[in-house]
């Protein structure tokens, strides 16, 4: 098995690459034939280039591809792990080349300008994904084992493409309007270009994610990663617009308090505006879509958009104690003080905020919510790297004191250079402490009520040996049963078992003391359930 494993990696690490090479190669060919009569002098060694790879990278890949395809017809191949990570990583390598040259051609288009090279490499990277997205659907080779891993990944990588040329697409918008007050300089490109290339982008992404999100059915997939990337989404769109928030907010606090120019503050206004927008439509209209992935998700969600609120509200605990030490320092200018410390309280009534609503400290727990395994984990998680944070800032601040003090003249400068170099740890210092305070008096808390977590034996594992295609059966399993599941395709042509076998087979594993289970399940057939021992591994 060892073997096996190696020979994969090795096998699809190589034919990666090969298909890279060849890849770049024929775009290298195309953009000759593209761009002819646009090349003004002939670049002999990048098509020297190109022919070595097109003629030494394609047929070697070709070659590796076959062999390869040849042992795909086995189950136990197509059920690899190797196969249906080299699938993913190539199909979204694929999609990102040939989104990115297509995207930037198309932008460069709307000045007027001709880019042969983006253009031959869109159509080349987008045959290599056409290519891959049939091996994924075709019978004979499509995996077994994470099948819409790729699909997942490219539906993310479509929105964040999306995302951020949505939000570029506002902020030149924004900061069009504002031109008046705060001219954009060193642009001289008309207004609408500037909104209209990011646009293209925004557009293509949109359309990358809305393929994979419905036609390749990615909004379905039952499987764990796709909630994972759920809530990934949803902290992340969420960490969005709190900094665009935080940033817009800081714009109308230095408008009234500041005393730099108009346009210096306002510059960051349009690129904050459109975070802020994007982000918190692509926060609800995700977390609308967690009421159907049950309560754990939704809590897990939750915790997430907790945890990078508390980010942003520690951060601004700092840099306001930062301020506040900048002050002792008569050394330092008042504007860049009065600027550090309105950008802390930005970040600290936002994140703050925002924190509260997510954590709701005030709310009282139960029994239930204190054991619950992820609010555990994230308490751990936070008041943990808290800790490790705050030790490493307490050695950095000894650092700069000793420093200070072996200097020469070390005890003359302690009043004034001392304070410049640990201020900013200092401040970083207190909230990190502040913060694993708190969540450890909440765990200890959490640890009195919570129910006992020693429970009676069960089922934990089960082995399921049943038909090709019992991955809906194996995920029907976990589900009703809790347990993790662990699929042996048999070899044979049964017909795979229905769901109301699942039923059947998840009422004899609760009837079990035996913490592991060998369950033999087919259509037609009453499932068999084996109880193993505590010896089998």
């Amino acid at each position: 098995m060892t073997v096996a494993v190696v020979r994969r990696l090795i096998v699809f690490a190589l034919l990666f690459a090969l298909v890279s090479i060849a890849a770049v190669g024929v775009a290298g060919l195309l953009e000759r034939v593209i761009g002819l009569g646009s090349v003004l002098v002939t670049d002999t060694a990048g098509l020297a280039r190109a022919l070595a790879f097109v003629l030494i990278g394609a047929p070697l890949a070709v070659l590796v591809w076959r062999w390869e395809r040849r042992r795909l017809a086995e189950p136990l191949e197509r059920s690899s792990l190797v196969w249906s990570v080299y699938l993913a990583a190539m199909t979204l390598t694929s999609l990102i080349f040939a989104v990115a040259l297509a995207a930037s051609a198309i932008a460069a288009g709307i000045e007027g300008e001709w880019r042969p090279s983006e253009a031959a490499g869109a159509v080349v990277w987008a045959g290599v994904w056409v290519w891959h997205r049939r091996m994924r659907r075709s019978p004979v080779t499509a995996p077994t084992r994470l099948p819409a891993l790729g699909v997942e990944l490219s539906a993310l990588f479509g929105l964040v493409v999306a995302a951020v040329g949505a939000g570029s697409a506002l902020a030149a918008l924004i900061s069009q309007a504002l031109a008046p007050v705060a001219p954009v300089l060193l642009d001289s490109r008309p207004w609408y270009t500037a909104v209209l290339q990011p646009l293209v982008w925004a557009a293509v992404g949109a359309v990358v994610w809305w393929w994979h999100w419905t036609r390749e059915q990615a909004s379905g997939t039952p499987d764990a990663l796709a909630r994972v990337l759920l809530v990934i989404v949803v902290a992340g769109s969420a960490g969005a617009a709190l900094f665009g928030i935080g940033t817009v907010l800081l714009t109308l606090l230095r408008l009234l308090f500041d005393d730099d120019p108009a346009a210096e503050i306002l510059s960051p206004l349009g690129a904050a505006a459109g975070a802020a927008l994007v982000g918190a439509i692509i926060c609800d209209a995700h977390a609308r879509m967690l009421s159907a992935r049950g309560p754990r998700v939704r809590g897990a969600a939750r915790l997430a958009v907790s945890g990078v609120a508390l980010i942003g509200a520690a951060s601004g605990f700092g840099v306001v104690v930062n301020a506040l030490l900048a002050e002792l320092d008569a050394t330092l200018l008042a504007d860049d003080t009065r600027t550090l410390l309105l950008g802390g309280l930005s970040a600290l009534v936002v994140g703050t905020a925002a924190w509260w609503g997510t954590w709701r400290p005030g709310r009282a727990v139960t029994e239930e919510q204190s054991g619950d395994i992820a609010r555990r984990v994230y308490l751990v998680v936070v008041f943990g790297a808290s800790a490790v944070v705050a030790l490493v800032t307490l050695l950095l601040i000894g650092f700069r004191l000793f420093e200070v003090l072996l200097a020469a003249g070390g005890a003359s400068r302690m009043q004034g250079g001392l304070i410049e170099r640990i201020r900013a740890p200092l401040g970083l210092l207190s909230a990190t402490v502040l913060v694993f305070i708190y969540h450890f008096v909440v765990w200890r808390r959490d640890r009195a009520i919570a129910p006992p977590t020693s429970r009676a034996p069960g089922i934990e594992r089960v082995v399921l040996v049943a038909a090709r295609g019992s991955e809906p059966l194996a995920q029907r399993i976990r589900e009703l049963g809790g347990v993790r599941v662990t699929l042996w395709e048999a070899s044979d042509d049964r017909t795979p078992a229905t769901e109301a076998d699942a039923d059947e087979i998840v009422r004899r594993l609760h009837a079990l003391t035996a913490t592991r289970a060998l369950v033999v399940a087919g259509a037609g057939l009453a499932p068999r359930v084996v109880p193993l021992s505590e010896a089998a591994r």
